[in-house]
């Protein structure tokens, strides 16, 4: 039932997401604004609150939060392998590093936080921000060399501007400022906390309708192409199925459940929404982008019947 509900309520929020932006109601400038609302305020208040109030502070709790990490650490080694793999079977082609991009990174914030919520609740979200912890910090480090294509140099940063550009970020103060928080058992004063709790409550519905406003953004008719299937089966059913059987061995280990399950749902993800602008900002072919977007695109809608069906095989 818990997957038939996700199944239908993703759907129809990308719908209804689509339909806004179609219709006129927002523009792209809305559109980008919204989305720096969501992804600079209310997801870190989400973050913060599900890590402060999840559960109590306990050695045992902390060694589950250690291994969620350890498991996105390994998480995310064995995506890139396999984008790699790709990348070379296709001989390194613009397709083909397109095709690495995103078999490496999903759709973990935007779009993860919101599906790990709802099928999880607040523990799977507290356990789900320190699955990502490693992701995020290779999704900001290396974004920029797996997307310029062969013999284009990469921008020259230093170290303090990519480090700045990894930790100095919301999600990461939210997540530090939970840990202390949980850590030490402190609570925020009554109205602050309400306020949290207020950006926490509309964070995901807020993120899925503006999955569908960002598809919106493109010509369907341009993106809806057969050839730019293939990365989205990649993304939601090969990627899976590898996560689903490396998570049987885990809980051979016993690996907690619900961290395993994580692991699994993390893999079933969508191809990561920035990968069409990393496209645009770092590729100078015209039609990577426009296959950029397409793959996005289409791996979302078509997650939103594949997440549900993960679940189950999971449960």
């Amino acid at each position: 039932m818990a997957a038939a509900t996700l199944a239908i309520e993703l759907l129809l929020m990308n719908i209804i997401g689509i339909f806004i932006r179609k219709s006129g109601v927002t523009n792209k400038d809305f559109t980008t604004k919204l989305t720096a609302v969501v992804m600079d305020f209310c997801i870190p208040c989400l973050i913060f609150y599900s890590i402060s109030n999840a559960t109590e502070f306990s050695m045992d709790s902390l060694s589950s939060c250690l291994i969620a990490a350890a498991l996105g650490t390994i998480a995310l080694f064995i995506s890139l392998l396999v984008g790699q793999c790709f990348y070379l079977i296709s001989k390194k082609s613009n397709s083909g590093r397109i095709t690495r991009y995103g078999l490496t990174f999903c759709h973990f914030s935007f779009m993860g936080i919101p599906v790990i919520e709802a099928l999880f609740g607040e523990l799977g979200t507290f356990y789900y921000a320190f699955f990502q912890f490693s992701i995020r910090i290779a999704y900001y480090a290396l974004s920029e060399r797996l997307m310029t294509p062969l013999g284009m140099k990469n921008e020259k940063k230093s170290i303090g501007v990519l480090l700045k550009s990894i930790f100095f970020t919301p999600q990461m103060f939210a997540v530090i400022l939970g840990l202390l928080f949980w850590i030490t058992g402190w609570t925020l004063p009554g109205p602050i906390n309400n306020c949290v709790y207020s950006l926490n409550s509309i964070s995901s519905p807020l993120a899925l309708l503006l999955c569908g406003m960002v598809i919106a953004e493109f010509d369907f008719k341009r993106l809806l192409r057969l050839e730019y299937l293939k990365l989205p089966l990649l993304r939601t059913v090969l990627m899976p199925a590898l996560f689903f059987g490396i998570s049987r061995l885990l809980l051979l280990l016993n690996i907690d459940e619900i961290l395993c399950q994580i692991f699994v749902i993390y893999a079933a993800l969508p191809v990561a929404s920035l990968m069409s602008v990393y496209a645009l900002r770092y590729d100078p072919d015209p039609e990577n982008h426009l296959m950029a977007a397409g793959t996005s695109a289409i791996s979302v809608l078509l997650s939103a019947v594949t997440i549900p069906i993960w679940y189950m095989l999971i449960s």
